[in-house]
């Protein structure tokens, strides 16, 4: 009798978890910034640098094709950025820098699975916990470079910590409960908060940014049932 039931209850936990998997996820991203601009004579522009994330998810499947994939990832971005300020053709402010942004990301996804490739497509929230802008800025009059200054601020002092956005993306599994994912974000609040003076602030020209990210990664299912 006791290991009827032993073997009852295994059989329902194993049943309740069907189709449920955890699994990880490492990879490089590139970021970018599509921005809308405030002023007609100001210019942003963002050469992207090659970063990573890490994180781990839960696949939940919701019918034969369709599942849920909650995710917890922290991700490493940057871009070297430039911007440019005209009053006139001779008189402008410019600056580039190196930004690095560090980001706790929860993405919450739609997964569809057509044989071995997917498709997933759902929101994300973001979270800013670090990063710095370190560069300089220079003030130009007459084509002569009236003032110097160096750029090194934490980015949390310059941009918004909360970010939101969607994600789209496509992958395939692999033999060995390995796969590969590629996934675009587009965020959907702008970065930059209401401008205040600082001794080293990070240039800001008026545009409005919002975060772009490209993802390709290696991902492991850690347990699956089926």
């Amino acid at each position: 009798m006791n290991r009827f039931l032993l073997l009852l209850g295994s059989s329902l936990l194993l049943s309740s978890t069907a189709y449920a998997q955890l699994g990880a996820r490492a990879g490089l991203n590139l970021l970018n910034f599509s921005h809308e601009s405030t002023y007609s004579d100001a210019s942003t522009s963002a050469d992207s640098r090659v970063g990573y994330q890490v994180g781990v998810y839960y696949q939940q499947s919701l019918s034969k094709r369709l599942s849920l994939v909650p995710e917890v990832q922290f991700s490493r971005e940057q871009a070297h950025v430039a911007v440019a300020s005209f009053s006139n053709p001779q008189n402008y402010l410019r600056g580039d820098y190196r930004l690095q942004l560090s980001y706790f990301n929860v993405p919450v996804l739609l997964r569809c699975a057509l044989g071995p490739v997917y498709i997933e497509a759902g929101p994300q929230a973001s979270l800013l916990v670090g990063g710095r802008g370190q560069g300089q800025t220079e003030a130009l009059i007459g084509g002569d470079v009236l003032s110097r200054r160096i750029v090194d601020q934490a980015a949390t002092d310059h941009f918004r910590r909360v970010d939101a956005g969607a994600c789209l993306g496509v992958g395939v599994k692999l033999p060995a409960g390995l796969g590969l994912s590629v996934r675009a974000y587009q965020g959907l609040v702008a970065l930059d908060r209401a401008y205040a003076y600082q001794d080293t602030p990070i240039p800001s020209t008026g545009s409005k940014l919002y975060r772009q990210s490209l993802q390709a990664s290696l991902t492991y299912q850690l347990l699956a049932h089926q």
